[in-house]
């Protein structure tokens, strides 16, 4: 016997179809990707590439199984099989780009939108990733030949152990492209990775191959075990390969759309529920390995476990309604850390176990055994791929049917419970064709009644499901609101709750999308008490005004996902445009959207108002239409998919899909990310336009504005405010004027250029650092702080370093909640009032003027304070309200009442300099500010006890940085820096940083 036909030999081909199986996964969690960037959505490309990945892996089996009994070294030809297809994915990112750019420039425009458009690029990439698929088809098939002729006494313990060992290796290759390979390597990374292991399980399989036995001592398919089954039972087992499979991908569509509803619907949540199925899988191939050869009756061994399969996974829907309440109380108990995210990606995993893990087991018993049987019954090595074909035909199907078909028309209850019917349905036909499986068909007819039972009376309360548990909703609170509407789409689930007080929010698989109040719903009377904006509604108006007023008489505009439709509806008040079409993929969501209606009439009432209901980059990618306006308000960057609308390629194809004096804006949140991951998308929008704009919209949400050829013009916001119907939709809100608008400005391009040019990957469809990340900053209640605080920052950094003074102004009422700039102004306001606020008025006014008034009887006081360090920040703390919201101007009279009294009464040398530093800081007296500083870094002062050490740094360093001295600018960073308290990934310490570091390079003498 040669070394090939010893029994130490198998353990190895068992280890190399392992790290086959990950390569494979490795291809699918990264070609969805891929895909995503062409045909669009992430579910849409989930779906394709199942279906093509399965497609292309049951016709390699197919061919295979025809030619199954010629192959006479079945492991060289698995070696080349492996080969191949590695060197293919060496070659695919190269590939990817050269076909997809062709598309976009040649194919796509060409075509009429619809129908044609959408084949064409599902045609495309169908033919990227097929050969490969093909060809990692063959592996199994060619791997289990080789393997059985090696064993050929126990053919159902190898195909156990091949089925075990590949699915193993997929449910492993996942987790490792998605939590590990991605973020190190980005895409093409993963390829290198993929197409490395199959060249090293090509190489070992070729050395095997060279040492095995030749033609001649091929093993020969082992005797039938009985008289020879009939034509009928071999149709029957190919069929239950097929229908088994079909049910089985149902499961899994319906899981991962349930379980979005759990764990959200980020990108490693779909990995994990991916993972899960196929370990799952996996364990059933294992358990069986040992059970298959004995059986005496493989059908009635087969139809027993179809039916039990069939009832588990319906029986797991009780579970599935408690995970909520369990993710509820798993977020109110794990840190909200890196450990704690560890934490919670494991529970999350041992959640989508605990609800897929019943029938996936049965599932992988399934295949071994019905190959096991073919091969008993006389079809040697051909049943191999024939069943392996058939199973992923199957499969095709079900993916297919399930997501585009079965999913909208039955819910997420009726597809697990036709699913379970049909697995119990091929059990039953499968126990029918042995005579000692028909006295046990009555639990067949049992199983069916207990899965639509079970299916009618699990209590999936539709309120939980959409709670959104996933961010650490209440439950409770889910419970007191009701769904005027709720259905399963064909990407999301799309609900529209309303709490007691009216109030309503559109939601995607539990995530909030849109918001209105039913105050904001009602039409306006002369009674209208007219009321600040809050909310939603900040960020819905302000995203339609903000673009209008940079281009006021645009012609064409482009709305990218419909959401509440108010954006929409505010562009179309504008009537310089003829045209405005909104994109929205989910048609479920358009149907949800009319319940906010009057607030979003024109979207569905105008004649210039065009909904179509695609993918927004298959939309842009086709047409061949110049826009003036294109607006983008997705969803949130964790959710899948959406990351792909802030890279630097998906800016570059809307940058061409501008008008020369086009204008480009996009919703942005700074909640739920943190300062890098903004400044990640900040770097692709810097690389990509020539101009740029960051405004604040709300609490905590930015609006980028950018232009397609040269720089911005200033914001027109009177051409805005004066629109006729514009006016009509505001008739309920404190009226908004120009100085209001403009205090929402955050930032340009020349101010941030030189912190831009510290980030050393733009967030990139091909290296995706804000899907990566942004999952693990929403978990861990992360926000950037830092980008926001430009707005209320007393030092002001924006304006000093762009030398862009602000005067003080009036600001009588507060008009939009959030708003911090608006609000420091307001605050000012009345805090400078001798007369009090209102008594219906905010309490922390009354606490303002409280401020105010102690601090007049501070001044009043005939005797030095007994520890000067509380009177610092008790000054400061009234300076910063009464100087907030201003840049370059100083209340004198407040600066010099607190120096007299200072002087007066013999302050020490320390309180004279922090109060000559903050004067010299808000008056912008660049050289004060550095002698004041110097005063107070000298040997024996501690310094931290009279400023802080942010201030002083910040301060000293932007004074440096605007007498536009290189030297002195290093200088004071070098004494100062160490006192700095802020981390340094902070926004602010990272803009600073680049402005030091711009300020000493050869191009100018100070930064852009």
């Amino acid at each position: 016997m040669t070394a090939a036909k010893s029994p130490r030999t198998v353990p190895f081909l068992y280890a190399l179809f392992l790290l086959s199986g990950a390569a494979g996964l490795c291809y699918e969690s990264v070609w969805s990707r891929y895909l995503g960037l062409f045909v669009g959505h992430a579910a849409y490309a989930q779906v394709l590439v199942l279906a093509i990945f399965l497609g292309g892996m049951s016709l390699g089996a197919a061919l295979i199984s025809r030619r199954a009994r010629t192959i006479a070294r079945p492991l060289m030809a698995y070696a080349v099989m492996e080969a191949v297809a590695g060197l293919i994915g060496l070659g695919f990112h190269d590939l990817f780009n050269v076909v997809t750019g062709a598309a976009y420039q040649g194919l796509l425009p060409g075509l009429a939108s619809g129908p044609m458009r959408t084949a064409a690029t599902w045609s495309i990439a169908a033919l990227l990733i097929l050969p490969q698929s093909i060809l990692l088809g063959t592996t199994f098939p060619l791997m289990s030949a080789a393997v059985l002729r090696l064993a050929p006494a126990a053919p159902g313990r190898v195909l156990g152990w091949l089925y075990f060992t590949n699915s193993l290796g997929a449910a492993i290759g996942v987790l490792i492209a998605g939590f590990v390979l991605v973020e190190r390597t980005g895409l093409p990374g993963v390829l290198a990775a993929a197409a490395t292991a199959n060249l090293l399980v090509a190489l070992v399989a070729f050395v095997l191959a060279r040492r095995a036995v030749d033609a001649g001592d091929a093993a020969e398919a082992p005797a039938p075990t009985g008289a020879g089954a009939s034509q009928s039972q071999r149709r029957l087992l190919l069929w239950a390969a097929g229908l088994t499979a079909f049910a089985s991908f149902c499961y899994e569509i319906d899981w991962i759309r349930m379980l979005s509803l759990v764990l959200g619907s980020a990108t490693h949540s779909f990995e994990l529920m991916l993972s899960a199925f196929i370990l799952g899988l996996a364990l059933g191939a294992f358990w069986i390995r040992r059970r298959s050869d004995g059986t005496a009756d493989p059908f009635v061994q087969l139809g027993t476990i179809q039916i039990v399969m069939g009832v588990l996974a319906v029986a797991t829907l009780p579970l599935y309604a408690a995970s909520f309440p369990v993710m509820a109380l798993l977020l109110t108990t794990v840190s909200r850390s890196a450990a704690g995210y560890v934490a919670f990606s494991f529970v999350r995993y041992l959640l989508c176990l605990v609800i897929m893990l019943p029938a996936t087991f049965c599932a992988g018993m399934t295949l071994p055994l019905l190959t096991r049987a073919l091969i008993a019954r006389g079809e040697g090595e051909a049943a191999i791929g024939r069943v392996y074909a058939v199973n992923t035909l199957g499969s095709i199907i079900g993916v297919i049917a399930a997501s585009l078909l079965l999913l909208p028309l039955l819910g997420l209850m009726g597809l697990a419970v036709v699913a379970g019917i049909v697995d119990i349905g091929v059990g039953i036909a499968l126990l029918r064709a042995s005579p000692a499986g028909a006295r046990t068909l009555r639990w067949g007819v049992l199983a069916i009644v207990a899965v639509v039972v079970v299916g009618v009376v699990t209590p999936l309360d539709r309120t939980v499901l959409v709670s959104g548990v996933f961010r650490g909703s209440s439950l409770a609170v889910a419970r007191s609101v009701t769904l005027p509407f709720y259905a399963d789409g064909r990407t999301a689930t799309v609900s529209l709750s309303e709490s007691p007080d009216g109030f309503r929010v559109l939601a995607t698989n539990g995530k909030a999308d849109a918001s209105l109040s039913a105050f904001a719903r009602q039409g306006c009377t002369d009674s209208t008490v007219r009321r600040r904006i809050e909310g939603d509604q900040v960020t819905q108006l302000l995203l339609g005004m903000i673009p209008l007023a940079y281009h006021p008489q645009g012609g064409r505009a482009a709305v990218i996902g419909l959401g509440s439709g108010v954006t929409s509806h505010i562009l179309l008040a504008a009537p310089a445009l003829t045209e405005v079409v909104t994109v929205e993929i989910e048609p479920k969501m358009v149907e949800a959207a009319q319940f906010f209606r009057p607030a979003n009439r024109r979207t569905f009432d105008a004649e210039r108002s065009t909904i179509v209901l695609e993918d927004a980059k298959a939309y842009f990618a086709s047409s061949n239409r110049k826009w003036d306006l294109i607006v983008s308000e997705p969803s949130n960057p964790w959710v899948s998919g959406v990351s792909g609308l802030f890279t630097v390629e998906f800016y570059r194809r809307i940058r061409g899909q501008m008008a020369a004096n086009g204008v480009f804006a996009q919703w942005l949140q700074t909640y739920e990310l943190d300062d890098d991951l903004v400044l990640s998308v900040l770097a692709a929008v810097h690389e990509v336009f020539p101009d740029y704009r960051v405004h604040q919209v709300g609490a905590g949400d930015l609006v980028l504005v950018a232009s397609a050829e040269g720089p911005l013009p200033p914001p027109n916001w009177t051409s805005v405010l004066s629109l006729p119907a514009l006016g009509r939709d505001l008739c309920h809100y404190v009226p908004l004027d120009a100085s209001v608008l403009d205090a929402t400005l955050l930032a340009d391009r020349r101010l941030l250029a030189p912190a831009v040019a510290l980030v050393g990957q733009p967030n990139s469809d091909y290296y995706p650092t804000l899907d990566l990340q942004a999952e693990r900053r929403r978990f861990e209640r992360r926000a950037a702080v830092g980008m926001m605080a430009l707005g209320d920052d007393w030092l002001n950094a924006t304006h000093a370093l762009t030398r862009t003074a602000v005067p003080p102004r009036e600001a009588e009422v507060l008009t939009m909640l959030g708003m911090r700039r608006e609000s420091a102004q307001w605050r000012r306001t009345w805090q400078r009032r001798s007369a009090p606020p209102p008594q219906d008025a905010p309490g922390f006014l009354h606490d303002l003027r409280y401020d105010a008034l102690g601090w007049d009887a501070v001044l009043a006081h005939d005797a030095p304070p007994a520890d000067w360090r509380p009177w610092l920040a008790q000054f400061q703390r009234v300076v910063e309200t009464r100087e907030g919201g201003t840049a370059g101007w100083v209340d004198t009279t407040l600066a010099a009442n607190a120096m007299g009294f200072a002087v007066r009464h013999g302050a020490p040398p320390e309180v004279l300099a922090v109060l000559a530093f903050r004067r010299a800081v808000q008056g912008w007296d660049d050289v004060g500010v550095l002698r004041a500083a110097g005063r107070l870094i000298v040997p024996g002062v501690r310094t931290l006890e009279w400023i802080g050490g942010d201030e002083l740094h910040d301060g000293a360093v932007i004074a440096a940085l605007r007498l536009g001295d290189r030297a002195e600018v290093l200088a004071w960073d070098r004494r100062t820096a160490p006192l700095a308290q802020r981390a340094s990934s902070d926004f602010r310490s990272r803009l600073l940083s680049g402005w030091i570091r711009a300020s000493a390079g050869p191009a100018s003498s100070t930064p852009p």
